[in-house]
């Protein structure tokens, strides 16, 4: 079975981000939008919660992904300014599938899951 990956970053505080690894198998990556992701996001948010603030609390982090504050200023004298942003260690893994009751869903064999 061929899965596509796609790769979202969510932010969990002001400087962390937490990837968001999503494998859609490929005859259903036309119904994954970005509005999809949010509800999905919403149906899990309870159980992800717990997650997050240990995330959040992590003392060790990946490398930055932007690494200074800096302030930029546009040709149009607008500015806009960013600072340090890192991604944690952890990632969340997603993989939506239809529900249908009289099949199993699939895993990518590259997750080394096993469904109990």
């Amino acid at each position: 079975m061929i899965f596509a990956k796609k790769e979202r970053l969510l932010r969990i505080s002001k400087n962390r981000v937490l990837g968001v690894c999503i494998y859609v198998q490929e005859q259903h990556v036309s119904w994954l939008t970005d509005v999809l992701l949010q509800e999905i996001l919403q149906a899990i948010k309870p159980k992800l919660h717990d997650k997050i603030i240990e995330c959040k609390q992590e003392t060790r982090t990946a490398s930055p992904i932007v690494k200074d504050e800096d302030t930029q200023i546009n040709e149009d004298d607008s500015q806009f300014s960013y600072s340090a942003l890192y991604a944690t260690l952890n990632a969340l893994i997603l993989v939506p599938e239809p529900f249908d009751p009289n099949n199993t869903v699939a895993l990518p064999e590259m997750l080394n899951i096993n469904i109990e």
